[in-house]
């Protein structure tokens, strides 16, 4: 959450010239609502499960895309795994500071988040980051830089080039 999956998909998928696929706004359109709405009306559990099955439609095709999934999406049971091996997994994970800054804007659209503020907001942030480490830490690459330049990006792009041509 965060960390720019949407944001910087959509700029390696440009570079790349691949179709982009953002599981949360597919979640958004299957159930025809705001990710924060499903969570209030229908739980966390029901989009949960969708942002599954969006998950599964995206990786089905062979064709490659750039996927940008929400943060819990890797670490549902056997999420990571399968997309380890449909895909190369690369992992967020830009320094706290600027995670912080980046989730106080448009933080009344973060259901998890939503009413969290200051110490509350970091610890909150820091305690979901330790319970999904493991999960991240199973990632092809992680990068941990906060690749808001063209020129950032094209390196980091550089350093993963040789496995997205095998």
């Amino acid at each position: 959450m965060g960390s720019g999956k949407s944001t910087l998909g959509k700029k390696l998928a440009e570079r790349l010239d691949r179709p982009f696929v953002d599981t949360d706004e597919e979640v958004e359109k299957m159930l025809g609502m705001p990710a924060r709405e499903v969570f209030e009306t229908m739980g966390e559990s029901a989009f949960r499960e969708a942002e599954q099955d969006a998950l599964s439609d995206a990786l089905r095709p062979n064709d490659p895309i750039v996927l940008a999934t929400g943060g819990g999406t890797p670490c549902a049971e056997g999420a990571m795994e399968w997309m380890r091996r449909r895909s190369l997994v690369v992992a967020l994970q830009p320094p706290m500071d600027v995670l912080l800054e980046r989730l106080k804007q448009g933080q009344e659209h973060r259901p998890l988040i939503h009413d969290k503020h200051g110490k509350d907001l970091q610890r909150t942030v820091e305690r979901m980051m330790l319970t999904r480490a493991a999960c991240y830490g199973s990632a092809h690459v992680i990068w941990r830089q906060t690749l808001e330049t063209a020129e950032a990006i094209d390196e980091a792009l550089a350093g993963i080039q040789w496995r997205l041509e095998g």
